[in-house]
């Protein structure tokens, strides 16, 4: 009997438990997760701090699922070493042998090394235990530095919890790296008129306080503050893999061919801790999203339970809700194109925005507010790498209300 080994608990483990147990009825399979819960939803942490949501909404899977589907569970079991040689794992109390292991160690929220870190009332938001607390926390004053998407949703929803919240940004722009120029300023001034304060261009430098936060130090200022969030992104968990010798790429993330296999006979890899490539992107990075994840779990265990599947590579599309509207980014900002490749085209319509990067003659990237429910085709021809005199505007992208069909036309012109 085959024993498959999954270490990490979240999307891309559970969908690699579940996906070896297809590819092999007869497999033994066992998820260590080192959280205490079963699969549930980060992505709707933001709504339960809130009280939009109630807590039990969150979980995805119910302890009778595992057993079910007859996968071993062991939770709250971190895992504090590898032996590669011999195919163990140690955990606290136990010693366990595997024949294939698959590492799905996610992600951790990024601290700077600044005083004040370690102040009661200093939060992050990436499990489950993050949001307990956050929900918990009480007070008046919520400084959330940094404003990617996570960093976005906390302060909406502290907002909501009757915080005046001030965010801190040290680009020139909310979800900056995400969105040009343009619509990230609609997005902020969207912030402003729900009185969320934007301290934009600015670092913090220091969190102050004695034992619990009193404020927060920026390199321009000093802000008031109880309640202290950081959003500054996630670094790959990567550490028990580095620990037994597993490479990384060149991003700090695991590197993993098109099976999901490391370096290491018979270790596969899935989720926020590797690297790969992105055929919207067109490069190889950290790319730490949900649906990337999941399929990526899927690859991972068919292959460690001995089938041959190939992943075709990441889609990279983010996804934010500023408070009533939605927002979506697929592929490159303008920065991201040589200003002699590079040509944009804003338009604004009265369902939102659309912005279009262009790299040479082909789309390379696609930001909206409003309206992202039918972007699926736009991103279709990007990954295809349409040429645009040859790019067809499908019907159902025909009827958005700013008249898409003009769109191949306007496109041509400024070429």
């Amino acid at each position: 009997m085959t024993v498959i080994a999954i270490i990490g608990g979240g999307i891309a483990g559970n969908e690699a438990a579940a996906t070896a147990r297809k590819t092999d009825p007869e497999a033994r399979i066992l998820l260590i997760n080192e959280e205490e819960h079963p699969l549930y939803t980060p992505c709707a942490l933001a709504d339960y701090v809130c009280g939009d949501l109630p807590r039990e909404r969150l979980f995805l899977t119910r302890m009778e699922d595992y057993e079910r589907n007859k996968i071993e569970t062991l939770f709250s079991a971190p895992v504090h070493g590898w032996a590669p040689d011999r195919r163990t794992l140690n955990l606290d109390d136990r010693q366990l042998s595997y024949d294939r292991l698959i590492l799905a160690t996610g992600s951790r929220p990024f601290i700077p090394p600044i005083p004040g870190t370690k102040l009661t009332g200093v939060h992050t938001l990436k499990t489950l235990q993050d949001a307990d607390r956050l929900r918990q926390q009480t007070g008046k004053h919520a400084v959330v530095i940094g404003s990617g998407p996570i960093g976005i949703e906390t302060a909406i929803a502290l907002k909501e919890k009757g915080f005046r919240v001030t965010i801190v940004e040290q680009l020139d722009g909310v979800l900056r790296l995400l969105f040009d120029r343009e619509l990230s300023q609609s997005l902020g001034q969207r912030m402003l008129a729900r009185e969320i304060d934007l301290c934009l261009g600015e670092k913090a430098v220091e969190i102050c306080g004695h034992e619990r936060v009193e404020g927060v130090k920026t390199n321009q200022r000093e802000l008031a503050a109880d309640t202290v969030v950081f959003a500054i992104g996630m670094r790959p968990e990567t550490a028990l893999a580095t620990s037994a010798g597993v490479e990384l790429g060149a991003h700090k993330g695991i590197r993993v061919n098109e099976k999901m296999e490391t370096s290491l006979p018979g270790v596969y890899a899935c989720g926020d801790c590797v690297e790969y490539y992105s055929s919207t992107l067109k490069q190889t990075g950290l790319h730490m999203l949900w649906n990337n994840a999941r399929i990526q779990g899927r690859i991972a265990g068919a292959n460690a339970a001995g089938a041959a599947r190939r992943y075709s590579g990441n889609i990279v599309i983010t996804n934010v809700n500023v408070f009533d509207d939605a927002a979506a980014s697929i592929g490159l900002t303008s920065a991201q194109v040589p200003e002699d490749e590079r040509k944009v085209l804003h338009r604004i319509g009265p369902s939102g925005e659309l912005y279009l990067v262009l790299q040479k003659n082909r789309l390379s990237g696609v930001q909206a507010i409003g309206c992202t429910g039918r972007l699926g085709s736009l991103m279709g021809v990007m990954v295809r790498g349409d040429a645009l005199g040859d790019m067809s505007i499908p019907d159902d992208v025909k009827r958005q209300q700013w008249a898409l069909r003009s769109l191949n036309r306007e496109l041509s012109q400024l070429l």
